[in-house]
């Protein structure tokens, strides 16, 4: 694992500045603490920090080809690269490393864009040709490994992370107010925006091609839903079991220690169970719970270990540890809402001090049907058969004058008010209301709009791409291309690299994904069982406790530390003169909003959090000039 950069001038007579690409370089000292090196051109740099994994010894990046004509960078892991390289020497390539990165500059060499195909595995690569002057960046399918960029008048910078690229001189900080929009739609500021104007991520199963000042962007992988497996139930369960088995084996590779998150969920006891088989050595697993009881999981994780008779290390966060917020965000690079960041710091950080590989169970979720509004959108359509249209549209209408904030109200009959919201609404509006901030609270906070950017257009143009058989398939596509990304593997991504943790996600092996897709929905959610076929296929594997626990998910009580634990401090930040002059917010829709979460009526934690998140973002990247990490507390 690394953190990569690199600079290209569209100008050939203009040299590239050595400090500066070493600055930028040495910011991502974090992503890479074993190596770092540069390649420096005439008009082109790239530069590499290195976490050691496979060939310790001869890897270290910048790696060029035989004639020194072609030099990469590269973030990752390339599962297939031993077979990758056997086939590449039969055509004459000669290698000069045992590494992955080697694999995939021959198979550039030998292929072009078409490599990509051909590689199975997480990466961020940038590869300088020196002969056509060309520059050549990928990221891989599913996005877990992140790649910004920025063009300034033909000129280009790129990097693992956004702080590296404003080392440089070709960016201004200023704020894409789409961007900001995104932020308070979803939580998250999905790819190509970044929170700078000047600064774009690369969306992920895309590349680029530079070219003497010119940009191409282009996508060479997405996934269709509509090809179904005919198979029986039991011939599914077991090639699903194959699938699993496959990608969890190629993951193992390591020349360091390699251990695995534990959370007693199905995801990543799955990933567990097929790990103990395949490894020569004992599995280490480790567990972060809550002392808030509704949020813990221990108990699940303790389960599972013991089931597999495998070591667990379990530890305990409190609302003590938000504390480390300012150094999480400045990792974060851009605002980011959701509150798993700490637990997910922290439990990177104690995995980090026992091995320096930890798989995931990441994906399960978006390619079995996890979520909690797939099995939602099951209560609401059947409640629309039971009840009568005129009812129906009588109560919505109702319920929704009560808006913007009936949706985050208390209680159980407010339940029931969100349910018959998704009995009048069509399956997109039902989902875009549990995946997004209601856009009458959005627009009551915001004081400066673009009025003709609407961020939630984003999802419905994914709804309109999806390629599926079953129509709620589509929103297993939204999740996989929006959220899976911009959230669950970008917070995994920040969070473990921190720590300087390389995290593996098996179930996104991009052939088992490509498998579950053509898999039929109905054995995915049936009735209100979400991952049925899942479950069917761990049946004997794992304990009975483990198939019937209900989606968690690992974030922090957020609400009741908000109105406990973090309430004076949320009170004194955002009412606190900086941030009112800022001018980003309505201070009077803030106290509302504050107001509402103090009464116990109303569930806006998340909002407020998402509040207090941007304003100390703003704090450490838009009130000071350096990059260098914050005194990590409050």
């Amino acid at each position: 694992m690394c953190g990569i950069c690199g600079i290209i001038y569209k100008d050939k007579a203009r040299a590239i500045d050595s400090s500066m690409l070493t600055a930028m370089r040495d910011l991502l000292s974090h992503r890479g603490p074993d190596q770092a090196g540069n390649f420096i051109g005439q008009n082109a740099g790239l530069g590499a920090r290195r976490l050691s994994i496979i060939d310790i010894k001869g890897g270290n990046q910048p790696i060029h080809n035989e004639d020194k004509t072609l030099w990469i960078v590269f973030n990752g892991e390339i599962y297939n690269h031993r077979a990758l390289r056997e086939s590449l020497e039969k055509q004459g390539h000669v290698f000069y490393t045992r590494s992955d990165t080697e694999a995939i500059l021959h198979l550039y060499e030998q292929y072009n864009t078409g490599c990509l195909d051909k590689l199975s595995g997480m990466f961020a690569v940038a590869i300088w040709d020196s002969r056509r002057k060309t520059l050549f960046l990928a990221r891989d399918r599913l996005g877990i490994k992140p790649l910004y960029y920025a063009d300034k008048q033909g000129d280009l910078v790129f990097a693992s992370e956004l702080k590296s690229i404003l080392k440089t001189d070709m960016v201004s900080r200023d704020i894409d107010s789409r961007a900001l929009e995104c932020y308070f739609t979803y939580g998250y500021i999905p790819a190509p925006y970044s929170i700078f104007k000047d600064v774009h991520k690369l969306p992920p199963a895309h590349f680029l091609l530079w070219q003497e000042g010119q940009l191409q962007i282009g996508r060479y992988w997405n996934l269709d839903y509509r090809d179904k497996l005919d198979l029986s139930e039991e011939e599914t369960c077991l090639r699903l079991e194959e699938f699993i088995s496959e990608a969890v084996g190629s993951h193992l590779e390591s020349e360091v220690p390699l251990g695995a998150f534990l959370s007693g969920g199905i995801d990543s006891s799955t990933v567990t169970s097929f790990m103990k088989e395949h490894s020569r050595l004992p599995v280490k697993t480790f567990s972060l719970g809550f002392d808030v009881k509704t949020h813990d999981e221990l108990n699940y994780a303790a389960l599972v270990s013991e089931h597999l008779g495998i070591d667990n290390k379990r530890f305990i966060t409190t609302a003590r540890n938000a504390a480390i917020l300012p150094k999480l965000i400045w990792h974060l690079d851009e605002p980011f809402a959701d509150t798993s960041i700490i637990p997910t710091y922290l439990l990177s950080k104690l995995t980090r001090e026992y091995v320096t590989v930890a798989l995931s169970g990441d994906g399960g979720d978006e390619l079995f049907a996890g979520y909690s509004w797939m099995s939602r959108y099951w209560l609401s359509d059947y409640f629309s058969r039971l009840t009568p249209a005129f009812l129906r549209t009588a109560l919505g209408e109702l319920f929704i004058r009560n808006k913007p904030f009936c949706q985050y109200q208390a209680g159980c009959f407010n339940k029931l008010k969100r349910l018959i919201l998704d009995a009048n609404s069509s399956l997109e509006e039902g989902f875009l209301r549990r995946t997004t901030f209601d856009r009458g609270i959005m627009e009551m906070v915001l004081v400066s709009r673009d009025k003709s950017f609407d961020a939630r257009d984003i999802q419905r143009e994914y709804f309109r791409k999806a390629r599926v058989k079953d129509p709620r398939e589509a929103m297993l596509y939204v999740d996989t291309m929006m959220y899976l990304p911009e959230v669950c593997l970008f917070k995994v991504d920040r969070m473990s690299m921190a720590n300087s943790l390389e995290v593996r996600v098996p179930i996104l092996d991009h052939k088992l994904v490509e498998f579950a897709a053509r898999i039929p929905f109905e054995l995915k959610l049936k009735g209100r069982t979400t991952k049925f076929i899942l479950k069917q296929a761990m049946r004997n594997r794992l304990p009975s406790r483990t198939l019937r626990k209900r989606k968690w998910g690992f974030t922090i009580p957020v609400d009741s530390w908000l109105r406990e634990d973090l309430s004076t401090f949320s009170d004194n930040l955002l009412f606190d003169k900086k941030t009112q002059n800022r001018g980003f917010f309505n201070p009077a829709a803030v106290k509302e909003i504050i107001e509402k979460q103090k009464s116990g009526r109303f569930n806006l934690g998340y909002l407020i959090w998402s509040l207090l998140i941007f304003e100390i973002w703003a704090r450490l990247y838009l009130d000071k000039n350096n990059l260098e990490p914050p005194v990590p507390s409050l």
